[in-house]
């Protein structure tokens, strides 16, 4: 392979690259938003029973549904960022750039448990 056919790839992949960042922080943000929302409309119940003076049992499965929706959503999030990690893996393996200034320090795996994260920090420190 050429040196040129070999300049094309690299442009190539990090145009590919490029294009996944945008939807990564696309994904990224939709998934905080609707959290955001989702948290909003459980308040927004709550007050709105309040404010009717109703029973706490009125619409308390609506609350408890919405409440646990919110749980898969924060497994989402939690499932974007080993994802995240997953892409950082794979740009260091192609020699990519960075395409953000996001955090630039370990972001610790959300299943390693905690003695691991302790541990994983005293190494970096070395």
């Amino acid at each position: 392979m050429s040196f040129m056919e070999m300049r094309q790839d690299q442009l190539r992949r990090r145009e590919a690259a490029a294009e996944i960042f945008v939807s990564l922080d696309a994904f990224e943000k939709d998934l905080g938003r609707t959290l955001a929302s989702g948290s909003h409309l459980v308040g927004q119940l709550h007050l709105a029973r309040v404010k009717a003076n109703v029973s706490p049992v009125i619409g308390h499965d609506a609350i408890d549904h919405f409440v646990m929706a919110l749980g898969h959503i924060t497994q989402a999030l939690g499932a974007a960022v080993e994802g995240h990690h997953s892409l950082e893996e794979t740009r260091r393996a192609m020699r990519l750039p960075e395409m953000a200034g996001g955090d630039k320090d370990i972001i610790p795996s959300v299943v390693q448990p905690a003695g691991q994260l302790a541990q994983d920090a005293r190494t970096v420190a070395r």
